[in-house]
């Protein structure tokens, strides 16, 4: 089912509750391929039902850990009519089958029958009557199991009754799947005549002219705040004070309140928006003697954007069913790993729980920071703050990465990355060498064990620092620190304070100090490879305006195992680095697709594409730039960093 046609079928508008489940949580219908899998998932266990060998026992003995695990999704399935294990600790198959029934059918019943009665136009005692029937078809299933395993219901009867359900559930959902491809349609030729969003009424409205000034940097950087919010994008200033709350990106422009947007404006917006421009009705004046620290001239990234947007449709950048289901694997993994942490609370529970809630940080957590996710945005909002409740803090990741680093990567003045690591780490041979850097690549492994705890316990001070531009401090919501305070105390509740309930507060605490350090490097070596390496170029503010943002964007990241669709899920497509510096609000799971294009225009285009050929060839690269700045000596003309220019020039 298409995307504006699931948001059709609901008379309810595009923001109600109704609609927001539908599209994203329960969306999983609108996959044809999804539905049928089921549908073969149920014929291939009805015909399994009726086989005589379904009484055989799989020969493998399960552990301790396997039989724990299975117990415990029996215990929570809705149907508790079937337990998967035998007392013996075996497999038995016939169980396994009548289990796989109950998944499949309750599968089939939550994400595509459910959704469809419910979003038809149809009175409510209808959708209620329906409700009614497929329920008690589904409910069927478990009293059948019941009568079989306890009533003595004979395997033949049983054999039968499935077979029966099985047919009519089947024939009911190609029945439903025809109206809803009937309302479909419908939808599809009602859709010219969808009245216009107020986001869209104001954008393409002219609205009165304001007056026209010239401003300094002292004056825009004033302008920081929800009630006055000022942006600077190619030396033009615009109010945009009106439009924030109906920014399709909801509220993210307040990070760059008062500053220069041009990057984040260029990257994360499709051609037929930067090609219009953002409208005069905005237009507040220009900032005076404005120098851009990049140029955008060329065509390049014109073109490059125009192939991407040939095969993936600014509609579509986001929206991936591959990544929600990605996500919900990885999520349950992390739930899973911590029912394993309380139950048996060893040093392998707590590095398995750290490294799911690494996975959720660089998938869930990094796209949804980007904006990336899906197209809704309190979906998108929680799988930002998916990297506060395992450990670290989305507030400052998004303050200090979106505009602090990706506006201006590996720029020595600007990069937050060089300020944040410095004096421990020397990435930059501009930054003053200190003794101890001669061994900062071998104390680095260890140091990469901390990094988390900066995230934990620095959040609050570090969520203050400005976001890349040294005359900008942006701007942070109030309920940001709120939301902060509470997610960080979610974290110690379920990581600290429920195991020392359960097991002692002296092993919990150690515990989660082995669990950030694992965190940590589950995290951090992902991020170090891409532009901390001997291979991606580095820039300072000698050459402002003669270096083309775009392709800084090739030259100074590099890629890693690009062929490996184990590292392509391990890293949360980190690994094609420079796809993803270029186009930061397409899902990661897409990146795959656009890389042939990227790379054939850049070489186009005359334009170095790196890629490493595997992670460790990246992190042996990575060891060389440490060793490498250890002992080259600072020139003596070297410029200051970010937050000392700023002090200098008396802007905080």
């Amino acid at each position: 089912m298409s995307h504006v046609a699931a948001k059709k079928i609901s008379s309810k508008g595009d923001d109600s509750w109704s609609t927001y489940f539908y599209n994203h949580f329960l969306g999983f219908h609108r996959h044809r391929y999804v539905r049928r899998v089921f549908c073969l998932l149920i014929v291939a266990h009805i015909v399994f039902v009726l086989l005589p060998t379904s009484s055989l026992t799989v020969p493998l003995p399960l552990t301790e850990l396997s039989s724990f695990v299975l117990d415990c999704l029996w215990r929570l399935w809705p149907f508790p009519t079937v337990t998967v294990l035998s007392d013996e600790g075996y497999l038995p198959l016939k169980n396994l089958v009548l289990k796989g029934i109950e998944i499949s059918v309750l599968c089939l019943y939550a994400l595509d029958l459910l959704p469809k009665i419910s979003h038809w136009h149809r009175p409510l005692w209808w959708k209620i009557a329906n409700v009614l029937v497929v329920t008690a078809m589904v409910a069927q299933v478990p009293l059948s199991f019941v009568g079989y395993l306890q009533l003595g219901v004979d395997r033949t009867s049983l054999g039968l009754r499935v077979t029966s359900m099985g047919l009519s559930f089947l024939l009911l959902c190609e029945i439903m799947t025809i109206k809803e491809q009937a309302r479909e349609q419908q939808a599809l030729r009602s859709a010219a005549k969808r009245p216009i969003s107020a986001a869209q009424q104001l954008w393409n409205s002219s609205g009165p002219v304001r007056p026209y000034g010239i401003y300094t940097w002292e004056d825009v950087t004033k302008h920081d705040k929800p009630e006055d919010c000022w942006v600077v994008i190619h030396g033009k200033v615009y109010d945009l004070t009106e439009w924030v709350p109906l920014h399709p990106g909801g509220s993210v422009i307040y990070d760059g309140a008062g500053g220069d947007c041009t990057s984040m404006w260029e990257s994360y917006h499709p051609l037929y928006v930067t090609n219009k421009g953002v409208p005069s009705r905005f237009l507040v004046g220009e900032v005076k003697d404005y120098t851009d620290f990049y140029n955008w001239e060329g065509d390049f990234y014109t073109v490059l954007k125009k192939r991407v947007e040939a095969i993936i449709p600014p509609s579509k950048r986001r929206d991936d069913i591959r990544m929600l289901r990605k996500a919900v694997f990885i999520i349950a993994c992390y739930v899973l790993s911590y029912v394993i942490l309380v139950k048996y609370f060893t040093w392998w529970s707590v590095m398995l729980m750290a490294f799911c809630g690494s996975q959720i940080g660089v998938n869930i957590m990094h796209d949804g920071n980007h904006g990336a996710f899906t197209s809704d945005r309190t979906i998108c909002w929680w799988a930002g703050y998916s990297l506060d409740l395992v450990g670290s803090s989305s507030v400052v990741y998004r303050r200090s990465h979106n505009f602090g680093h990706h506006g201006c990567v590996n720029h020595f003045e600007l990069d937050s990355a060089f300020e944040t690591t410095y004096p421990y780490f020397r990435l930059h041979k501009f930054l003053p060498l200190q003794w101890f850097h001669k061994y900062q690549h071998v104390y680095a492994w260890f140091f990469y064990a901390i990094v988390t705890y900066a995230d934990f316990f620095g959040a609050f001070e570090a969520i203050s620092w400005m976001s890349n531009y040294p005359i900008r401090k942006g701007y942070i919501e109030p309920r940001e620190i709120r939301k902060l305070w509470m997610t960080k105390a979610f974290m110690l509740c379920h990581q600290l304070v429920i195991p020392g309930l359960l097991h002692g507060w002296g092993w919990s605490f150690l515990y989660l100090q082995l669990y950030l350090m694992c965190f940590s490097y589950g995290y951090t070596l992902f991020f170090a490879v891409n532009h901390w390496t001997t291979e991606a170029a580095r820039v300072d503010n000698s050459t402002t305006g003669a270096n083309n943002w775009a392709v800084l964007q090739v030259t100074n990241s590099s890629n890693f195992a690009i062929d490996s669709p184990l590292w392509t899920w391990l890293s949360g497509g980190l690994n094609y680095q420079i796809e993803h510096h270029l186009f930061p609000g397409i899902v990661h799971t897409r990146y795959p697709e656009i890389r042939p294009i990227v790379e054939k225009t850049c070489e186009e285009y005359g334009i170095r594409y790196f890629s490493f050929p595997s992670f460790w060839a990246a992190l042996r690269s990575h060891y060389d730039l440490l060793k490498e700045l250890s002992t080259e000596p600072q020139p003596a003309n070297a410029p200051l960093m970010a937050s000392a220019q700023a002090q200098k020039s008396k802007v905080l």
